[in-house]
């Protein structure tokens, strides 16, 4: 999996929404409304996506999921077990 996020090349996407923010904007400008969205309903729907990615980003972040991170927690609570013993 951590291969294939790495593999993922992003300057397309990056380049999609610079397009569309662009013409939304200059549409704006020129007195049109590309969108079919007012101000709060864009608002709202850019909270709930920021909530919900922050939500999985820090639940994921902070538990160990895959089997070599459980491994690193054991390492690592072991390191600090023996850290401890050492300065007694």
């Amino acid at each position: 999996m951590k291969e294939k996020l790495q593999s993922i090349d992003n300057k397309w996407l990056r380049l999609v929404v610079l397009a569309v923010v662009f013409i939304n904007t200059a549409g704006m400008v020129l007195g049109y409304q590309l969108l079919p969205f007012d101000n709060e309903q864009i608002t709202s729907g850019l909270t709930i996506g920021a909530l919900f990615l922050s939500e999985i980003w820090n639940h994921w972040k902070n538990n160990s999921y895959t089997e070599s991170a459980q491994i690193a927690d054991r390492i690592l609570k072991d390191d600090k077990e023996n850290k401890k013993s050492r300065f007694k």
